[in-house]
């Protein structure tokens, strides 16, 4: 019996032992479950609140930014100020400006041929023109965006030569450049004469080495090639030019020309000559020091602005690539007048008269389309004011709107 007994009392603890180990393993493994549904409940919620997060970005894109993309065409002359705009239209409104450059003329022939382009700002009026004349576009569409102005840039050294038999004539002590800068009280007509007649002196002086040579764009593709041949014809010195002619397909390539050394002088558009270092010598190949006679410290760039009254005036205008209307106005990017009830219906408004803090909100814009929008900004009165520092005229100020 107590032999029995003692076999019951260990089957008995065994049974226990056993039993007590299972329920450990079973905590131990549901522990385990809660400390995975733990961490994965953590996790989902970090999944969630990234959800949240995305979403109400997601919905802030979609209450102020577009997600779309434009096609912009421009000439190569305003390709710059063009990146620049571009950028600020994009973080403002969240449209996506992808721009092609090339010569006003190549660019009117591709759309001519269907290119895709939503917007197309040429360096003049004539093509954007021709493409509402012949259908392609409507009428409605054809904006004056900016006034140019065309230079001529040549190394330093000429400024010495040119003046070097009359330094003791009063009238010609100062060259080009500073004529053209002048304080000195003189009248605008009277600084064109004497500016035409200094840039007349300075071409001859520079043709008369057969081996300079001088670039301009192509007149038949790049409006400012044409500003640069009305020049010359008009201070009778296409002929004589003509040996000396290097052509580029743009201004862009013209000023290239002068800039690596191929050729002594350029006509470009102003606002690209702006950007011009005034010390060209760390970038003129050692041929080019042999070409100008001169030494490498010389080599000082001299932009002299080309009288207006050498050719006609460079109106630079876009249009909306579309048969359908653009949306130009009201510009939503223009500040609000300030409501005035004192102040007579029909008087201005004036820049104090409006609302400096107007946030562009593109829950305004609906209908509007993409395309509309960039002219609209273009348009806008920050912008325009600031393509003076770029070297063009606002066509606020200089009345060629459209």
């Amino acid at each position: 019996m107590r032999l029995s007994s003692f076999v019951n009392l260990a089957m008995l603890i065994l049974v226990s032992a056993s039993t007590c180990a299972s329920v450990a393993l079973g905590v131990m493994a549901f522990s385990s479950s809660v400390a995975q549904a733990s961490s994965f409940e953590a996790a989902n919620n970090t999944v969630n609140e990234g959800s949240v997060i995305s979403a109400e970005k997601q919905n802030q894109s979609v209450n102020f930014k577009r997600d779309e993309k434009i096609n912009v065409a421009v000439a190569a002359n305003f390709a710059k100020p063009l990146k620049s705009i571009a950028e600020q239209f994009t973080e403002l409104t969240g449209i996506e400006v992808a721009v092609t450059v090339s010569s006003s003329g190549t660019l009117y022939a591709q759309i001519q041929h269907g290119a895709s382009f939503d917007v197309f700002l040429s360096a003049d009026r004539a093509r954007p023109q021709a493409l509402v004349d012949n259908n392609l576009v409507h009428h409605g569409n054809l904006v004056n965006y900016a006034k140019g102005k065309l230079a001529f840039v040549y190394a330093g050294d000429l400024s010495r030569e040119s003046f070097s038999e009359i330094s003791s004539k009063k009238s010609s002590e100062r060259n080009c450049e500073q004529i053209a800068r002048s304080s000195t009280g003189e009248t605008t007509a009277q600084i064109n004469v004497q500016l035409t007649d200094c840039l007349s002196k300075q071409l001859v002086q520079l043709m008369e080495n057969p081996q300079n040579k001088v670039a301009i764009a192509n007149p038949k593709l790049a409006p400012y090639g044409d500003a640069a041949q009305q020049t010359l014809q008009n201070l009778s010195l296409w002929q004589q030019f003509l040996p000396h002619r290097v052509m580029g397909k743009n201004v862009l390539q013209t000023l290239q020309f002068y800039t690596t050394g191929s050729v002594k002088g350029a006509f470009v558009a102003y606002s690209l000559a702006l950007d011009l270092p005034a010390d060209l010598s760390s970038n003129l190949p050692s041929k080019f020091n042999s070409v100008v006679n001169t030494k490498s410290a010389d080599a000082v760039t001299v932009i002299v602005p080309v009288p207006e009254t050498l050719y006609q005036p460079i109106i630079q205008s876009l249009v909306v690539n579309s048969k359908t209307v653009a949306t130009l106005s009201p510009n939503l990017f223009e500040p609000l007048p300030i409501k005035n009830a004192a102040a007579p219906v029909d008087e201005p408004i004036h820049n104090d008269n409006v609302e400096p803090t107007r946030a562009f909100r593109l829950s305004d814009a609906s209908g509007v389309s993409s395309p509309s929008l960039f002219v609209q900004y273009l348009m806008s009165q920050g912008v325009q004011h600031s393509l003076i520092e770029w070297g063009y005229e606002p066509t606020i100020a200089s009345g060629v709107g459209n």
